[in-house]
């Protein structure tokens, strides 16, 4: 594996983990709390700015390897973003009544 291999690995690895990050933050405070939209969208904006730093390190190391690599690398970051962003308030969304009941 190369390094473009390995960074583009830790890009979607940083993007995931993102992801499992702001769901625990969420899960975790719709049951202590009970609230549930002001809690997913702390979760959703932690998720977004997560997401906005995997993207500006991948600008960073793609800047000076090849002008395809970087407009690549931000379109896949930025379409993993949105997914990530509805799956996690899909997620959310369905477990909500479960968390608030308890």
């Amino acid at each position: 594996m190369n390094k473009i291999d390995v960074a583009m690995t830790i890009y979607f690895v940083f993007m995931i983990v993102a992801t499992f990050v702001s769901f625990k933050y969420g899960s975790t405070m719709i049951r202590k709390t009970g609230l549930f939209l002001p809690q997913a969208i702390i979760a959703g904006t932690i998720n977004l700015i997560l997401g906005l730093f995997a993207i500006i390190g991948w600008f960073f190391f793609a800047w000076g390897v090849n002008e395809f690599l970087l407009i690549g690398g931000l379109l896949f970051g930025i379409v993993l973003l949105i997914i990530s962003e509805a799956a996690l308030f899909i997620i959310l969304l369905l477990k909500r009544k479960k968390w608030v009941q308890q």
